[in-house]
């Protein structure tokens, strides 16, 4: 095999191998916001608030980091005349949406119950790129689904049994969040081609911050808004830790290895916020929550272990 050729094939794999970690580790991230949600309610602050207090410490590290990108990259004025505005929408009807539908949900539902629904995103990224890009679904991506589906059907049975309706109100609230997220996967990954992800990130977070503000002050939650150390301590501990730190990696982990493996690996999620859910917020963890878990590592097993074979992935 010649040189360049090697040399070429070692670069796919690092840069697919460094996809999956990125992705892994926002995934994780990503899945601690339901528990810390869940500890702010427990201190009297509704989901508007709550949204717009994560926003308040991460829009001016957006700002910053995109006005520091702005004057760094060569040409980003120009990436920014022609792209910023679909970057903002994208941002507003994915990241904006998803997040109000997502909080919503958690009024009505455990954290164990949204996190596996809202991580279900994988399936509709993987039909979007179908029906729009004609992009192909594996055998493997298809197995992966089936997998996390039969683990969210298992516990959204078990939880439907014990609270009733209130359930399937919370669970329609969550699915319509990951769809939302679902159009935020895969036009970013548009976008990318054509403006630099940190730059992305900043633009889309940042549009979609500031419709977040509009809405606490048009809604009058602050009215009602009690501050104290422990919202200001959490709210915090989510804006760096579940905003800003894994938005920036799961844009370069899309850049990386594409939207549909991202969203795949996204299947990760509901573990970790399963056992935070137990071992912080005392949520009961019975057989179903086991076998939910167990069918969704499945799931996220067969896309780190056996990774797509083809040149350029999908």
């Amino acid at each position: 095999m010649p040189q360049n050729s090697v040399t070429a094939a070692v670069t796919m794999n690092n840069r697919y191998s460094t996809g999956l970690l990125l992705a892994m580790l926002a995934t994780c991230l990503y899945a601690m916001k339901g528990v810390l949600v869940k500890l702010i309610y427990q201190l009297g602050v509704d989901s508007v608030s709550v949204m717009a207090l994560r926003m308040f410490f991460s829009l001016p590290i957006y700002l910053f980091i995109g006005l520091w990108l702005w004057r760094k990259t060569p040409m980003a004025g120009k990436q920014m005349r022609q792209n910023g505005l679909a970057c903002a929408s994208i941002g507003i009807f994915g990241y904006y949406l998803a997040t109000y539908l997502d909080l919503q949900g958690l009024n009505f539902i455990s954290s164990q119950l949204a996190g596996l629904v809202s991580f279900s995103y994988p399936t509709f990224v993987l039909l979007l790129n179908w029906l729009i890009f004609r992009k192909p679904i594996t055998a493997t991506m298809l197995s992966t689904l089936v997998l996390t589906y039969i683990g969210i059907l298992l516990l959204f049975g078990h939880e439907f049994s014990v609270a009733g309706q209130k359930v399937g109100v919370g669970t329609l609230l969550a699915l319509g969040s990951a769809l939302s997220f679902a159009f935020y996967m895969i036009f970013s990954k548009v976008i990318m081609a054509k403006i630099s992800s940190g730059l992305f990130t900043c633009i889309a977070m940042s549009a979609a911050g500031i419709c977040i503000i509009i809405h606490f002050v048009l809604s009058g939650s602050y009215q009602t808004l009690v501050l104290t150390w422990p919202v200001l301590l959490l709210s915090f501990g989510m804006a760096i830790g579940c905003t800003v730190a894994p938005s920036f990696l799961l844009s370069e982990a899309i850049n990386r290895i594409g939207s549909n493996q991202t969203a795949i690996l996204g299947s990760l999620g509901p573990v970790v916020t399963a056992i935070m859910a137990v071992t912080i917020l005392a949520e009961p963890f019975s057989l179903y929550h086991l076998l939910g878990m167990v069918f969704v590592v499945l799931a996220t097993a067969g896309v780190v272990f056996w990774p797509p074979r083809s040149k350029h992935t999908p």
